[in-house]
């Protein structure tokens, strides 16, 4: 079995991560503007460590992002230093690939929580039988109806990869390395998802609503240079959204917002 079963539902040690207006505006500079998908950053680093744990260093060119839940509770406290912890939280396997949940939790100095994640990871190729855990959240499955309430299309930079891996910490090799993109099955290096996910949020969000869950699945890999083309419908008390590329596939799929 490739994946360490132990790792299911054992959560790391607390880290400490310095939320700066400077690294604030930084990730706001190479998104196109404030974006609430920051609150990510205070555990990017800490993400790739636990999962490392449940798969060999191997398996990590085999992985994409599926995958991407935020809930929201408090706003990030800038200036002040909060803490992450993560974990495995479930590995489910399928004919296709395996599917790892990594759940976040952000608290401030208190100890009151501020934000909870959930990352979903696809390990192409490398089915298993596993259902250990809790898998993640449920995403529409039903496409929306009617004329969307606005729609915006974003030009992606040439170099967002390398400005969103800066701003971020997100230095997965597939976005900026076209070599290793390639030799990963990719035609060469692609946006990072949740720098997609930015860029379409501040089209969702352009009324200024502050969400209480953020959330999409992330369909296909688009390229930098390409364009994102967001299309943002009204649903009970949030929106529902997808984004797509200059060739008209979907990008970013089952794009969700609750609002409180």
């Amino acid at each position: 079995m490739p994946f360490d079963e132990s790792t299911v539902g054992r959560w790391s040690e607390p880290r400490s991560f310095d939320v700066t207006p400077a690294g604030v505006a930084a990730y706001a500079e190479a998104v196109g503007g404030p974006s609430p998908v920051y609150v990510v950053v205070p555990a990017m680093e800490l993400v790739f460590t636990v999962a490392g744990t449940a798969a060999p260093a191997g398996l990590r060119a085999r992985v994409v992002h599926g995958q991407q839940d935020i809930f929201f509770h408090r706003r990030l406290p800038v200036g002040e230093t909060v803490t992450v912890r993560a974990a495995v939280l479930g590995l489910h396997g399928k004919r296709s690939g395996t599917v790892a949940t990594i759940g976040v939790r952000t608290y401030d100095a208190g100890g009151a929580l501020l934000n909870e994640q959930y990352v979903t990871e696809f390990y192409r190729g490398v089915p298993t039988d596993l259902r250990l855990g809790t898998p993640s959240p449920t995403l529409p499955t039903d496409a929306p109806s009617g004329p969307p309430l606005r729609t915006a299309t974003v030009p992606l930079p040439v170099d967002l990869p390398r400005r969103y891996a800066d701003a971020s910490g997100d230095r997965n090799p597939i976005h900026l390395d076209d070599e290793f993109a390639r030799g990963a099955g990719l035609p060469g290096v692609i946006v990072h998802g949740l720098a997609s996910l930015a860029v379409a949020g501040r089209t969702v969000l352009a009324d200024g609503t502050e969400p209480a869950r953020l959330s999409c699945r992330f369909t296909r890999p688009i390229a930098p240079g390409d364009t994102l083309r967001t299309r943002v419908w009204a649903e009970g008390r949030g929106y529902r959204f997808e984004s797509v590329d200059q060739a008209g596939d979907v990008v970013l799929g089952a794009g969700l917002v609750e609002i409180a």
